[in-house]
């Protein structure tokens, strides 16, 4: 048997010798078009013309009939809501591992959020647990697509059809994923997008929305805009709008940065692809999880260690590969405990489960999220990014390896 090499934490040379690749996140080009945006004297605050050409651009990528635009990518999933008449006493099936802004466009309709359990070693919800969870009470499906990778949407998909439930796909982390050769956004009724900096493309903040559907998209319009009709019919306002609308810069920033989305979208996907061929086989270590249908683009790279397959705790083997240089950050969040569910917390400004039109009872004990528990148990995520390099890449997976090995049962 070969001998193993020393571990960085016991004096060893480190795997990771190089810095990590980095880049620029935004481009001169950028503040070229935002100084373009100045120069004509004033910053339009509706419908603008960079507004107005992001959503062409988004609706090209994407096949679809519309786009528009709001000020995050939150406010996108609360308006793709809005437009559908999600209201009080409803419940939405969604993921239960997730940001706190996938619930909160739920809960500011004053419907409540059913999490569905996920699969832990990709983070997804599953279409098993969504079925389970679908009640009388249930009228939509809040799909989220985690780090890149998609959902299995066919699943879902027969289920929301056989239940006759609405769809809506958060896409805040997964541009240009895919699911049998199909982008995903265009599955359900909406398909959400962001433009938060830390996202593939960023302009400071900002939201996408696409539909095939007018009426819908229509309605989401007038959601986004205080109920303003800016299209010329002069309708009064006869819905409850919020102030949603992108801000002019962020889209002439977002333009620029749309410009590069599939170059960098692709280079995300090979150097994720490489680094699940070279830890693939590792005793306790899963890599990332990607349906055999799926394309994934890897917002962040994310693998799973076994803590009943190692010898030491998960404590020290996170200091141990990070001793190796590789910058990976445990996954242990658990939503179902946060207060805001475990205590059904009463807010003057969502009712949700305390409205008395809702005649449900949802169960948030840990229990129910037996894959959740597994993915917080172990979960790592690294921030995978187009500017690492197909060195980084085979350095961090030999500090992956050389702990693993080391401390493998």
């Amino acid at each position: 048997m070969a001998r193993l090499e020393e571990l960085a934490i016991n004096g060893g040379p480190k795997a990771k010798k190089h810095p990590y690749g980095v880049g620029p996140k935004h481009l001169v080009a950028e503040l070229k078009a935002v100084k373009k945006i100045l120069e004509r004297g004033a910053i339009q605050f509706a419908r603008g013309p960079e507004v107005m050409e992001l959503r062409e651009k988004l609706c090209k990528l994407y096949g679809a009939k519309h786009c528009i635009t709001t000020s995050s990518g939150t406010a996108a999933i609360h308006t793709a809501l809005g437009a559908l008449g999600i209201g009080r006493g409803d419940e939405v099936v969604t993921s239960s591992w997730s940001d706190m802004g996938t619930y909160i466009a739920i809960l500011q309709q004053n419907a409540v959020p059913v999490l569905a359990d996920v699969d832990p070693f990709s983070g997804n919800m599953t279409p098993e647990s969504v079925e389970k969870r679908i009640t009388r009470h249930t009228k939509a499906i809040l799909v989220v697509h985690l780090e890149g990778n998609p959902c299995d949407m066919a699943k879902i998909m027969k289920i929301a059809r056989k239940r006759k439930l609405l769809v809506v796909e958060d896409l805040a982390q997964s541009y240009l994923c895919e699911y049998n050769g199909k982008k995903c956004g265009t599955f359900g009724t909406f398909g959400c997008f962001s433009v938060n900096d830390s996202k593939h493309i960023g302009a400071g903040d900002g939201g996408m929305l696409i539909t095939n559907n007018a009426r819908l998209a229509d309605r989401a319009d007038l959601f986004a805009d205080k109920c303003y009709d800016r299209t010329g019919r002069k309708r009064d306002p006869f819905l409850v709008g919020y102030n949603y609308r992108m801000n002019l810069m962020a889209a002439g920033v977002a333009l620029e940065q749309m410009k590069n989305l599939k170059r960098l979208c692709a280079r995300r996907h090979r150097l994720g692809e490489k680094l699940t061929k070279l830890i693939s086989g590792l005793p306790a270590v899963t890599p990332h999880k990607v349906l055999p249908k799926a394309h994934c683009t890897y917002w962040h790279y994310a693998f799973h260690v076994d803590p009943g397959a190692i010898k030491v705790s998960m404590a020290e083997f996170v200091k141990a590969m990070r001793a190796e240089g590789v910058s990976a950050s445990p996954m242990s969040r658990l939503v179902p405990q946060w207060p805001i569910f475990r205590d059904k917390v009463r807010s003057p400004h969502a009712c949700a489960w305390s409205c008395p039109l809702y005649k449900g009872k949802v169960d948030y004990s840990l229990k129910n999220f037996p894959g959740l528990q597994t993915l917080a148990a172990g979960g790592f995520r690294m921030g995978l990014n187009e500017h690492w390099t197909d060195r980084d890449v085979v350095e961090v997976a030999k500090g992956i390896r050389k702990v693993a090995l080391h401390y493998a049962k």
